[in-house]
């Protein structure tokens, strides 16, 4: 398998291009991204990005959000827009027999939004509605919790609330989309039937003469702007009445540029990264106390990653489960250390998989966007199935016995408390109860 060649331009304004070829289908992904993210919300508005970013597609030019609605129905073509933690990014997908039409759209939507005010009243009544929601359902509310709990007020743990969608406005939206949604803070990242001689002409048409300079963007996050809370702890989110427990354990890794981080990766493949994998054979196949449970490493704009534990279990079992996961953690540094045939099976699963991903341009494109975004080495994409197959049964052993320590997890538990506590108790951890914003309510 080849990887699709990366081609880029610039226009005369200095507004990078990048493009993939694939000509399978008459489609054409055009996605425009940036840096600009939730990471750089101001304290007292949290979702500033995300709302301003969502905003766009809402109303431009002369059309209002069911008038631009109408037109890319027209075309066959979609404009979406949003911003995670990390970014965002504005994307179009259409039919290449459209494509000047659809980049007129796209070009509005990102150089002349209206910030329509009646448009952001329906926009956060329903984000009102999901904030409540997300603290009703387990597992928005164990995923809401977490993010208070590893992150604290910094990074991720900077989460909307009820004040901070009633402290924010249009006019905020405009002020901050004239910051951040410049040329100068923007790549544009181009995917599918059509080559670079075509496209570049059509983007210095509608873009060419964009002017607007960079924003000056705080400090990165590091994980000592984070939280430190000692390993061995439980903390519990009261959930009355709940069938299941929702159960997400977590500690400290490696960064995901370090030597080992590929040999980290496949031990993690034997532990809990695929349907195989040590835990969910244990708590799904052995046990039947849940329909999957998995281990991810997941890295951001911290120096460090993280690995995670996650899985939704019957009640009754929640304390044996945490047992169990934890026993399987250990015994993979002592008496059960990864095996020949776990190595291969996790280095087939991610090396077969892989070619797979390439089926839309647009993976590629995320992935180019990433290795800016976080400074990865240029190799990042093309040595990745290199440096998977070089990592042998040792290396992965240390890798795993290095990065993970067993006693340092903490454990976030969302159930009832009532039944399950008692049980919690014989574990050995402290157990603090907490609300979903992370507050203590014992």
């Amino acid at each position: 398998f080849q990887i699709p060649d990366l081609q880029t331009t610039a226009l005369a304004n200095g507004l990078e291009i990048a493009l993939v070829e694939g000509h399978e289908a008459p489609l054409v992904w055009v996605k425009l991204v940036s840096n600009s993210g939730g990471w750089i919300d101001p304290d007292d508005r949290p979702g500033l990005a995300s709302v301003t970013v969502d905003m766009l597609n809402e109303g431009a030019g002369d059309l209002d959000a069911a008038g631009l609605a109408a037109e890319l129905r027209k075309l066959g073509a979609s404009v979406s827009s949003g911003a995670s933690s990390d970014g965002s990014a504005i994307s179009l997908k259409t039919l290449k027999s459209n494509l000047g039409p659809a980049l007129d759209l796209l070009a509005s939507v990102v150089r002349d939004p209206t910030f329509p005010e009646d448009e952001w009243d329906l926009m956060r009544k329903k984000r009102l509605q999901n904030l409540d929601a997300a603290r009703q359902d387990p597992s928005q509310m164990a995923g809401r919790a977490l993010r208070n709990l590893v992150y604290g007020g910094a990074y991720k743990g900077n989460q909307t609330t009820e004040a901070s969608y009633a402290a924010m406005d249009t006019a905020q939206m405009k002020a901050w989309w004239a910051e951040h949604g410049t040329p100068a803070n923007m790549r544009i990242l181009v995917g599918g039937d059509v080559t670079l001689a075509e496209i570049t002409p059509l983007l210095d048409a509608r873009f060419g003469d964009w002017t607007g300079d960079a924003p000056e963007l705080p400090a990165k996050p590091t994980q000592a702007d984070l939280p430190d809370h000692p390993g061995g702890t439980i903390f519990l989110v009261d959930k009355p009445g709940a069938p299941q427990s929702v159960l997400r354990g977590w500690g400290w890794i490696g960064g995901r540029t370090d030597a080992d981080a590929p040999a980290l990766t496949l031990a993690n493949m034997a532990v809990g990264g695929q349907f195989v994998a040590r835990i969910n054979m244990n708590l799904r196949e052995d046990k039947g106390w849940t329909y999957g449970a998995w281990s991810d490493l997941s890295h951001n704009y911290l120096d460090t990653g993280m690995v995670m534990v996650a899985t939704n279990v019957v009640t009754p079992h929640t304390a044996d489960s945490i047992a169990e996961v934890m026993s399987e953690l250990r015994s993979v540094g002592s008496d059960k250390p990864i095996t020949a045939e776990e190595l291969e099976a996790g280095r087939g699963s991610l090396l077969g998989k892989f070619p797979l991903k390439f089926e839309n341009p647009g993976y590629l494109l995320d992935q180019t966007a990433q290795v800016e975004r976080y400074g990865l080495p240029d190799d990042w994409i093309t040595g990745r199935q290199d440096r998977l197959r070089a990592v042998d049964l040792a290396a992965a052993q240390a890798a795993w016995d290095k990065a993970v320590s067993v006693d340092e997890i903490n454990w976030l538990v969302v159930g009832d408390a009532a039944t399950i506590k008692a049980d919690l108790d014989t574990l050995g951890f402290e157990i603090i109860q907490i609300d979903t914003d992370a507050v203590p309510t014992d």
